[in-house]
Parts: structure tokens; sequence; C-alpha cells
């Protein structure tokens, strides 16, 4: 049996239907599977942080220098606290002259008593050159009168220097002076002696900070950056005969 198609209609088997759209809503679309989003998400940002963290530290590895870093600077000045900042900011160990000085020679006081200055000076200078014998960075902080021994300042010249300054003022405001007798008998012998001893500081230093114009933890992070990107100034490598580069100075 055969029999006429109807006009219009097209020949072969009928068109399959169109499949409906997915809603466009998003309260009506599938919410993600919980956990899939934030793990796919997180990875690459934990990856960024991790190369991140690793290339900070490799440039803190090269810029630091290869030997210690010295704070000289007058009495009540900031060199302890300061540089033990400055020490935790770059990771190195921090070293206080004076400290290995009272312990392997007891109380300072007791011993100009006893020696006199002369012998205290002579010592002194032996411990500083010990310390600083030590390969690698280190923030080693020196006394106040240190830089009086000629051996020691030309020895400082194969060292990154940091003179740490401040005011009389500062430093009667803010210093212990039960820990200081000199200060408390005799406020103005720190101005006295500052000016004494000002030249042989400005002939050791590289750099200088004000420790009474900023906090601890400014003047830490300033002096970390300085340290870092540090050239060094004249003289050998302390044991290897390397020149060093030429004067690098900041203010």
């Amino acid at each position: 049996m055969t029999g006429k198609r109807r006009a219009g209609r097209p020949s072969g088997p009928p068109a399959a239907a169109p499949k409906p759209a997915p809603p466009s809503t998003p309260e009506l679309q599938h919410p993600p599977e919980s956990g899939e989003s934030g793990a796919s998400a997180g990875a690459p940002r934990s990856r960024a942080a991790s190369r991140s963290r690793r290339r900070r530290r490799r440039r803190s590895a090269v810029r630091l220098p290869d030997r210690a870093i010295v704070f000289v600077g007058p009495m009540a000045a900031g060199k302890t606290s300061l540089g033990k900042r400055v020490a935790r900011e770059l990771g190195v160990p921090f070293v206080d002259t004076d400290a290995v000085f009272v312990r392997q020679h007891g109380a300072i006081t007791d011993f100009f008593a006893a020696h006199g200055e002369p012998e205290f000076r002579r010592i002194e200078a032996d411990v500083i050159a010990q310390e600083l014998a030590h390969r690698g960075g280190r923030i080693v902080a020196l006394g106040g009168g240190a830089v009086l021994t000629e051996r020691t300042r030309e020895l400082l010249a194969s060292f990154p220097v940091v003179l740490l300054m401040t005011t009389q003022e500062a430093v009667l405001r803010t210093a212990n002076l039960s820990r200081r007798p000199l200060l408390r008998d005799d406020p103005n012998a720190w101005g006295r002696i500052l000016e004494e001893r000002r030249p042989l500081y400005e002939e050791v230093s590289d750099v200088t900070y004000r420790t009474d114009r900023a906090t601890k933890e400014q003047l830490a992070r300033r002096v970390a950056q300085w340290a870092r990107s540090f050239g060094k100034k004249r003289g050998p490598i302390p044991g290897t005969g390397e020149q060093t580069p030429p004067t690098r100075s900041e203010a």
C-alpha cells in the first residue's frame, strides 16, 4: 500500500528532540563536591608560597656577608639589644664580646680595679680577635671602648662595621643607671667620652644608625637589609688573602 507524503514534510526518520539547556541561575546549578574546589585551588597557592619561601632563603643566603658584621658605638647605644634582633632577622649567631670577657675573666669593673685598664684592653683585643676569626655570618657587638686599641681598629678594616649612635639625653632617659655606675655618678661623662672616641668610631665604621630616631624593629630591618646588600670595603678577607670590594656607605 502506498500513499502520498504530506507537502512540506521531510523524508526519513523524524529528527531527535533538542536537549534542554542547563539552568543559568547559580542557585539551580549543582554545587561542587565538598573539598573539591578548595583542594584544587589551594594546591597552586601552596606550591607558589613554597617557591616564594625558597627564593627568599636563596636571596638571603647569597647576600649575607661571609664574615662577622661588627657593631660599635658608645655605652648604652643599643649594640646588644639591636644586635640580637638583627641576628634573628638574618638567622645568624649573636656574640657580645663583653659577655665573653665576663665568662672568661669575671666582672669587668672588678678586673679594672685589680689589673688596670691597659691589661683589660689587651685581653679585650684578644677576645675580639678570637671571635672575629670564626668564619661565616654572625653579629658581634663590641664594648664601647674597644676601638681605643689600635690592633682592634686594624682588624676591623676587613669587616662590615655598623656604628650605633644616640644622644646623652636618650641614654639618661632609657638606660638602667643601677647597672651603669659611671652614668649614675657622673651623668655628663657619657658626652665627654663620646667626643673623645667619636673620631675612632667614624674611622672604623661603614654605616651609622641613630638608635634614638626609630624603633628597634624598624632599625633591625634596616640594618639587616644593609647587611644583605653589603659590598665590603678594604683589605683581604681574614685568612684567605682574597681582596674585598670597595667601601659602600649609607647614612
